[in-house]
């Protein structure tokens, strides 16, 4: 277990929000176990103790990456950890179409079996169009396919590779056209518009690039046999959209394209993890549901956008505070917490 959980530590990582080439390299956490690990019993009773606290979750998420199952634990270990704390559903993000493979046909069909509901998730970010060259020379260059190229090979792959039994539960898409800054390699080269703090407002470039970004999305929403889809963004647009300062980008835009929308808290304070994404539930239209995607720091930093906790009981203070404050909410529709390789630090540190 203690192999697992160091192995585990490294390949996880904070979530959405890369590295080098086309398939970026994450890992945002020490891999370390703690310097005194608890007694089985203790992290036992914490499991338990953390299983109650989100049960009224509906969806009840937790993140990870293909390198978590190519590593030299089993998929067992992988769907005992999310089980034992309460988990119901993996987010499996891909970062290139790459990892659409033999590794991936055999977790979905291992998840299958041990009822574990998967989505396949997929930020923005990693799927663009880069031309290389001139149009003389383009065709000797790999062009990586954009977002909604990847979307329909995802398709294919669940048709043709999958065996028949074995279900993908859906697709997340992670919109993040605010990462496409002046301060990011990876934007990209020649675009038009770049997203800034100073150009916000009608027909600036973030609100272009938003607008661009709901097109993108709109268009995956029309890919035939595509899975059910969620959308995820940042707390930020749609109080950006409601002031005035986009044209669009509230949580209603997004929930028309989805069957769900996904909001990732940019809190670091576990009093205002609810008050980032309350105006979201408040918005959705009705019978929508929406996620809270809660990001926990890797220590206790003041890291803005990731949750900071001193040690396992603070989190599940933190988690229980959350979940009285979101009970009652017709549009809470559970939550993503990431990475879990923090959690399980966490829940065996001594």
């Amino acid at each position: 277990m203690k192999k697992f959980i160091l192995t585990l530590s490294a390949v996880f990582a904070a979530v959405i929000f890369s590295g080098c080439g086309h398939t970026p390299v994450r890992s945002v956490f020490p891999a370390a176990l703690p310097p005194e690990i608890a007694a089985v019993k203790e992290s036992a009773a914490r499991a338990e103790s953390f299983k109650k606290i989100i049960a009224p979750a509906e969806v009840r998420g937790i993140g990870l990456f293909p390198a978590a199952f190519a590593g030299e634990f089993s998929n067992e270990q992988i769907f005992n950890a999310v089980k034992v704390l309460g988990f119901n559903r993996i987010y499996c993000q891909l970062t290139s179409e790459m990892e659409l493979d033999s590794r991936l046909v055999d977790f979905l069909t291992a998840a299958n079996a041990a009822d574990l509901p998967v989505e396949l998730v997929f930020n923005q970010q990693d799927f663009y169009r880069r031309y290389r060259g001139n149009r003389l020379i383009r065709n000797f260059f790999i062009q990586y396919p954009d977002l909604a190229e990847v979307m329909e090979e995802t398709v294919e792959f669940i048709n043709d590779e999958l065996p028949e039994n074995v279900k993908v539960a859906g697709v997340t898409v992670i919109l993040a056209p605010h990462l496409f800054n002046g301060s990011n390699f990876q934007r990209i080269q020649g675009h038009l518009y770049c997203w800034s703090e100073k150009r916000y407002g009608i027909g600036e470039d973030n609100d272009m690039l938003m607008r661009e970004s709901l097109v993108l999305a709109e268009k995956i929403s029309k890919i035939p046999g595509l899975p059910p889809l969620t959308i995820a963004v940042p707390d930020f647009f749609h109080d950006a959209a409601s002031e005035g300062k986009l044209s669009c980008g509230k949580v209603e835009d997004f929930a028309k394209l989805s069957a769900k929308v996904a909001v990732v808290s940019s809190a670091n304070l576990p009093s205002k993890i609810f008050d980032t994404v309350s105006d979201e539930f408040s918005a959705m239209p009705e019978g929508k549901k929406a996620l809270a995607v809660i990001r926990l720091a890797g220590h206790t930093s003041l890291e803005t956008g990731r949750l900071r906790r001193r040690n396992w009981q603070d989190f599940q203070r933190t988690m229980a505070y959350f979940m009285s404050k979101s009970a009652g909410v017709p549009a809470f529709g559970g939550i993503i917490v990431t990475p879990l390789a923090v959690i399980e630090y966490l829940r065996q540190e001594k």
